[in-house]
């Protein structure tokens, strides 16, 4: 987003709010919005501004209705709006930040299993249901990931966040503070949680950060997901051609390391040992 572009974004937000904004930081991370951190004259607010046409603005508030049993881990809806053609949500801060490489993986996973096993609480009767396709493509690990989808039992459902990886995460050291981007959330079954959980675990570069997160969810929940490794096949037949795609969004979080090779070199390993197993 340009300068020019920024300034008017905050403009609008000014005037939405009927008061003054300024322009804090704009913050790095994924790439489905531009997404500034902005202050009136006694709190600081995020402003999340996506494509045209994109339903975020529709989607979003009601679930934040519905996650705000989490306190203050999730983000509270201050206002929607529109600059331009291009759609805005502005929420709170949640308290902390990325989570640091120096932060064990172990321990990512454990937190992130715990909050991951209390969104699943959460109602989700009403909610948009699964949309994910079968995995198309003629790979040894898109053929195995269709074969899997066609087997899951996709009826129980959940809550879900569903897009659940460590960049949506906010940490204060070692402890994770909040979750954040519900725009995609809907009913869906818990393994689309887990799986894309592990598979970020996976790229982070820890295997053994994968199955702990799983163990630990299990654990929290007091469910057991006995077709995780469908799901797991499923997950990566849908990412395995586009993995390199998402070497800004991990460096926008920390992880310089983690380069469109170094991606696909995890990937390929993972789908190797999925399609062996």
């Amino acid at each position: 987003m340009t300068v020019v572009e920024v300034d008017g974004v905050i403009a609008a937000v000014s005037e939405k709010l009927g008061r003054a904004i300024t322009l804090v930081r704009p913050l790095a991370g994924g790439q489905h919005a531009t997404t500034l951190v902005v202050a009136d004259s006694t709190a600081e607010y995020v402003v999340r501004v996506f494509p045209t046409l994109d339903d975020a603005v529709v989607h979003e508030p009601p679930i934040l209705d519905r996650v705000a049993a989490l306190g203050e881990r999730v983000p509270r809806l201050v206002a929607t709006g529109q600059f331009g053609e291009s759609p805005f949500i502005v929420t709170s801060v949640v308290p902390g930040g990325p989570p640091s490489p120096d932060v064990p993986l172990r321990r990512v996973a454990e937190q992130m299993a715990a909050v991951l096993a209390q969104i699943h609480e959460l109602d989700s009767v009403g909610l948009r249901t699964l949309s994910w396709e079968t995995p198309k493509g003629v790979s040894a690990i898109e053929t195995r990931g269709r074969g899997a989808w066609q087997q899951l039992d996709r009826a129980d459902r959940v809550l879900t966040h569903y897009d659940f990886w460590c960049g949506n995460a906010l940490w204060e050291g070692d402890v994770l503070t909040g979750v954040v981007d519900w725009s995609g959330a809907r009913s869906a079954p818990r393994g689309l949680d887990v799986s894309w959980c592990r598979l970020d675990l996976v790229l982070l570069g820890s295997i053994d950060a994968a199955d702990h997160f799983l163990a630990e969810y299990e654990r929290e929940s007091g469910h057991s997901l006995p077709d995780i490794q469908a799901w797991d096949l499923v997950a990566a037949a849908r990412s395995a051609s586009r993995v390199e795609t998402w070497a800004p969004n991990y460096l926008g979080v920390g992880y310089s390391d983690l380069t469109e090779s170094a991606l696909r070199a995890r990937m390929d390993d993972w789908t190797a040992r999925l399609c062996v197993s």
